[in-house]
């Protein structure tokens, strides 16, 4: 990437609380995957280029990392070492990742209506929601446009609770084009951040980790239910 680039993106090129763009782990994993590659990319030649860069770790992230409810304040290394989270911290690793890779990347952040996460969510997690919820998604400098990277949704979740959904689709990222939640669940776009600090440092409203418990125990037997076809 050009100096001058890095220079005036230099706040979505650096770490944070928690984006821990230096931990080893996060180092490590971006390294090994952009180096031979891994899953659906590892019989294709790796070139170096950014948006190969950035589709390789959305893929991962988005399919090896699974949608699980947690609580905000979770390093991306964490989550990592995890292999599961919710939309802020899936976003979160990706957004350490690419910076890691050298790669502009920051938080898009929108109110969503919560009726979003319905398939997914049990009624205790349902019914405690705020009508209107955050959700953070991941967007990337690519060719001098911020492009949309949502990888939250992981393909085994969106088989079991939204195919078949309208305005749900699960697509192969290209890198060129925008891959975010459908408009008819935004309420308001809040824009692009370099840092969501200041939300995961938010005790949470109702969150424990029972109630999480429960909640995953909920999309684990959707997920179970689709493994068995019933």
């Amino acid at each position: 990437m050009a100096k001058d680039t890095i220079s005036i993106y230099r706040e979505f090129l650096m770490g944070t609380k928690y984006c821990d763009v230096e931990s080893v782990e996060i180092r490590r994993q971006t390294e090994q995957l952009l180096s031979c590659g891994e899953g659906d990319h590892k019989d294709r030649p790796y070139d170096g280029d950014d948006v190969h860069s950035a589709v390789r770790i959305f893929d991962w992230v988005r399919d090896e990392v699974k949608y699980s409810f947690d609580f905000w304040n979770v390093k991306a290394s964490e989550t990592m070492r995890k292999m599961s989270g919710m939309c802020a911290n899936k976003a979160n690793l990706q957004i350490a990742m690419l910076r890691a890779a050298g790669i502009p990347a920051g938080y898009g952040v929108l109110r969503i209506r919560k009726e979003a996460v319905r398939t997914i969510a049990n009624d205790e997690i349902y019914d405690k929601s705020s009508e209107v919820i955050i959700h953070v998604y991941c967007r990337v400098l690519l060719n001098g446009q911020w492009i949309s990277a949502d990888a939250t949704v992981d393909r085994e979740l969106y088989e079991a609770a939204y195919l078949g959904v309208p305005d749900w689709d699960y697509l192969n990222w290209d890198g060129q084009n925008h891959y975010r939640i459908s408009s008819s669940y935004i309420v308001e776009d809040l824009g692009l951040r370099s840092s969501i600090d200041e939300y995961m440092d938010m005790p949470p409203r109702f969150l424990t980790d029972d109630i999480i418990k429960k909640a995953n125990d909920h999309i684990e037997k959707l997920r179970a239910c689709k493994s068995i076809g019933t």
